[in-house]
């Protein structure tokens, strides 16, 4: 989901626009500003002087389909960014969506929110995401690949045994080396191989190589990077990775039961730039991504192999 798409020409209007869904009433707080002033950076602004003025929805006028979905989406990012969710900043997404004349699910899932019905926004985002995560399990292994995921994660059951000494041997490599680090993240924080009770599938192991490739840990911050960063990185609808995390990690709605809800983890400096960093990256790490010929090398070394953007200081 790349971010940065848009023209010199539109962006005093994406800004406009993003300023209004972040605070349609009044003054934006040092925190909103923030977000601003990120986005800014991503897009090789000089830095904003003053807050931009609000933007009516209905005079928004971006010619590019791609980068009107953009716009939403980053709107959507922006109502999601307050919490407790601001209604008028709902119904301000609303109204672009239908200016823009473009579409998220992302805009069922907010509405939600504010209608207090955790578990409907938790259904829609879980909905989006499995029929995500199923058609990557069925292009790598067939339909067997999708029974053994739904397998794992909900019974906990061992699946792609005949995988595990490939994903054990991994910790006799050197110190330093991608695959090293990687067994001594499962390791340290007591996940399971592929192969193992409990294991997590051969199909989305790549989640956790890439935790130790982008440098995120487990804590609540660390997973709302991230799940940005593969949202970021995600050449095909990675958006349900940003909703995904933002929800669980910022909003503090439990969608995923391996890990407890937490709050107030959007921070926009290491948030918005894990997006970018995502889209700048030369390899989609969700789409079927080989990963093994990058394990022996030392993780620098890696990074640099898939052209992996420093995170912000």
């Amino acid at each position: 989901m790349d971010i940065d798409v848009f023209s010199a020409r539109e962006l005093p209007t994406v800004f406009r626009v993003l300023r209004t869904t972040l605070n349609p009433d009044g003054e934006l707080t040092e925190l909103q500003r923030r977000f601003l002033q990120t986005y800014a950076s991503i897009c090789g602004c000089a830095p904003l002087q003053g807050d931009p003025l609000p933007v009516a929805a209905r005079t928004v006028n971006i010619l590019d389909v791609h980068r009107r979905k953009r716009l939403l989406q980053l709107a959507a990012i922006a109502t999601l960014f307050n919490r407790p969710v601001n209604p008028r900043s709902a119904a301000y997404l609303k109204e672009l969506e239908f200016h823009l004349v473009v579409s998220d699910p992302v805009t069922a899932v907010i509405e939600a929110v504010l209608q207090g019905k955790p578990f409907k926004a938790r259904m829609l985002t879980m909905r989006r995401m499995m029929r995500v995560m199923a058609k990557e399990a069925r292009l790598k292994e067939g339909w067997k690949g999708v029974a053994r995921m739904f397998a794992a994660l909900a019974l906990k059951a061992p699946v792609n045994m005949d995988k595990l000494w490939r994903y054990k041997r991994l910790g006799m490599l050197p110190d330093g080396t991608l695959g090293r680090e990687y067994w001594k993240h499962m390791t340290d924080v007591g996940f399971g191989f592929p192969g193992e009770p409990a294991g997590i599938p051969d199909s989305i192991a790549y989640h956790d190589v890439a935790h130790v490739l982008a440098g995120h840990d487990t804590t609540p911050l660390g997973e709302i990077q991230q799940g940005s960063f593969q949202g970021g990185n995600r050449r095909e609808d990675g958006f349900f990775f940003i909703q995904f995390v933002i929800l669980q990690f910022h909003q503090g709605i439990k969608i995923t039961p391996v890990a407890p809800p937490a709050t107030d983890n959007f921070i926009p400096e290491k948030v918005l730039w894990a997006i970018h960093r995502g889209a700048r990256c030369n390899v989609d790490v969700t789409h079927q991504w080989n990963f093994w010929p990058l394990m022996e090398l030392p993780i620098e070394e890696a990074r640099e192999r898939v052209a992996l953007m420093p995170a912000l200081a």
